[in-house]
């Protein structure tokens, strides 16, 4: 099975929104646009604890009762092999769903005044305009017995869940019998000892004394061991032991307690993977856990097998540090609340490479403008200059992205996709064609960008600075159609020869004769030493220059 897409009318702060899903989902947004609500949206349709509490007024959009909530979760059962298909199929045995490929689950809420609440009705089926009952009650339904729902807050108590969950965790066989009868027999010696310590004979004979005053008959106080009164099991408690050391240390510190949280909610999902579908709602797991352990995390999610379905909320770049075929979706709020989705697998190439990888895109995901750029060069300088004239760029939403030589166009589209303002800034290069002349390469590069032929693309017969200068300057018009439609500014020429038009006294005066030819000896070290000569007022200079007017977009 795949999760499809999720179409929500009139619930909270989602007026009317649809959004793709896969089986794998990341929420990401800033605070207060709706990621929590959208989690709430899928936990309504598929948890009972949440559905059998009802809808109250707040959560109909903008308080509008007279609309009914509608939530419709799509899914994709069209593969018959796999065994969750196979689950949601033979619950809707007698259902008209043999031929269709797709699952539609729909909740609807109609406000009742005098009950003052919206009691969810459930309907299902392969046809959206034709949808059949769901059976059972609020409280649980044929829905309950397909899918189980997990839900992990931001703040997960790791004592709670282990308290809850202890006799699934802990379970005894026949053979323990012999044992446990011996532990009853211990506990018990240790009450009888425990009573003939002097100071809990005086603390019995006093209270008992104390509390018969307030009654008509007497009453006797006992001290006895906790565990011979709730029983064993209710008394266990889980401690951290190294494998050299034998002293016992309690699960202290929220890092360490979120993760022995995680994983028992993990291994009590393999108990009932057979029979249920499990589905993870995670609420900001990196609240409490340090860069590491974020990384770590986000290996257990996204590479391990242990959760096949999720829908995560998050704020960190670390919880996406493993990420690959997870469907991004960027919630954000655009005068109308807005929702964006895009798919992101890792291309196999870059398996191998798949955190390095990401470590480029994750800062990205949660900026509202991103200028992409070819290497560190660019990356150290342009970061320079807008840190100079706006020191919280980046908080005000900005981000300069460094590809690394990998092709723009997979960034290009996917920050698109998600909303995000994205733009490009290559260079202006030339390759030789073998018969003595030299495609325009950079030409060619932005065409693909936009998929469409702008720029003239036929080869020309020198490789020079001049060349190329001449070259962008004779296709001026169209390059600024370019930037002004698409955001993508070629370079008159490349980073080093752009820059000794903008600044050239500067250059010649911090770095010799020959700067252009010096920056491009030993680009990221003499770039480093560039821009720590680099006043406010050169940044001014950069900045105000035609050929870095990108800069004008990302400040």
């Amino acid at each position: 099975m795949k999760f499809k897409s999720i179409h929500i009318e009139n619930f909270r702060n989602y007026k009317d929104i649809t959004i793709e899903l896969s089986n794998r989902n990341v929420f990401l947004g800033l605070n207060d646009v709706g990621k929590s609500n959208l989690l709430q949206a899928i936990r309504l349709v598929l948890d009972r604890d949440v559905r059998k509490n009802n809808c109250i007024e707040s959560d109909f959009y903008q308080k509008n009762i007279e609309t009914p909530i509608r939530i419709t979760l799509s899914i994709d059962i069209s593969d018959f092999e796999d065994s969750d298909t196979e689950k949601i199929r033979a619950r809707m045995r007698g259902i008209s769903l043999s031929d269709e490929e797709t699952l539609y689950i729909q909740l609807t809420a109609n406000y009742l005044v005098e009950e003052q609440e919206a009691i969810p009705e459930m309907r299902w089926g392969g046809d959206i305009d034709d949808l059949y009952d769901v059976k059972g009650n609020n409280s649980y339904s044929e829905i309950d017995k397909i899918f189980n729902v997990i839900f992990i807050n931001s703040s997960i108590d790791f004592n709670k869940v282990f308290a809850r969950n202890i006799k699934k965790l802990i379970q005894t066989k026949v053979d323990d019998d012999e044992l446990l009868n011996e532990i009853d027999k211990t506990i018990s010696e240790l009450n009888n000892e425990i009573s003939k310590i002097s100071g809990v004979k005086t603390f019995e004979e006093q209270i008992s004394e104390k509390i018969s005053k307030f009654r008509d008959h007497d009453l006797k106080v006992t001290v006895k061991s906790e565990i011979a009164v709730k029983g064993l099991f209710d008394n266990i408690v889980p401690y951290i032991q190294t494998n050299k050391d034998e002293n016992l240390y309690p699960t202290a510190g929220d890092g360490r307690r979120k993760l022995l949280a995680y994983s028992i909610l993990e291994m009590l999902s393999e108990t009932t993977k057979d029979s249920k579908i499990n589905i993870f709602l995670v609420e900001e797991p990196e609240n409490h856990l340090h860069k590491s352990l974020q990384i770590s995390l986000s290996d257990i999610l996204f590479s391990q097998k242990g959760f096949p379905y999720f829908f995560i909320t998050t704020h960190s770049p670390f919880i996406l540090s493993a990420m690959g075929n997870v469907q991004l979706i960027r919630i954000y709020n655009n005068g109308n609340l807005m929702g964006e989705s895009s798919f992101y697998p890792v291309p196999d190439e870059y398996q191998r490479f798949k955190c390095i990888l990401n470590n480029q895109l994750t800062d990205a995901l949660f900026a509202n403008r991103v200028l992409l750029v070819e290497g560190p060069s660019e990356k150290m300088l342009f970061d320079y200059v807008a840190h100079n004239l706006m020191p919280d760029f980046e908080a005000q939403g900005g981000f300069i992205l460094q590809v690394d030589g990998l092709k723009f166009r997979k960034y290009y589209n996917l920050l698109n996709k998600l909303g995000i303002k994205v733009m490009i800034k290559t260079d202006n290069d030339l390759r030789s064609n073998g018969t003595g002349a030299y495609s325009v390469l950079g030409f060619c590069r932005c065409n693909g960008y936009i998929n469409k032929k702008l720029l003239p693309e036929t080869p020309i017969n020198e490789n020079s600075v001049n060349s190329r200068r001449e070259l962008f300057d004779n296709n001026y018009e169209k390059l600024k159609v370019l930037q002004n439609d698409y955001s993508i500014y070629l370079s008159r020429c490349d980073l080093e020869n752009d820059l000794d038009e903008a600044i050239q006294d500067v250059l010649v005066k911090y770095l010799g004769d020959n700067p252009v030819e010096y920056l491009q000896e030993s680009k990221s070290y003499h770039m480093l030493e560039l821009i720590q000569k680099l006043t406010l007022d050169d940044c001014k200079k950069i900045y105000s220059h035609k050929n870095f007017c990108c800069l004008k977009e990302i400040i």
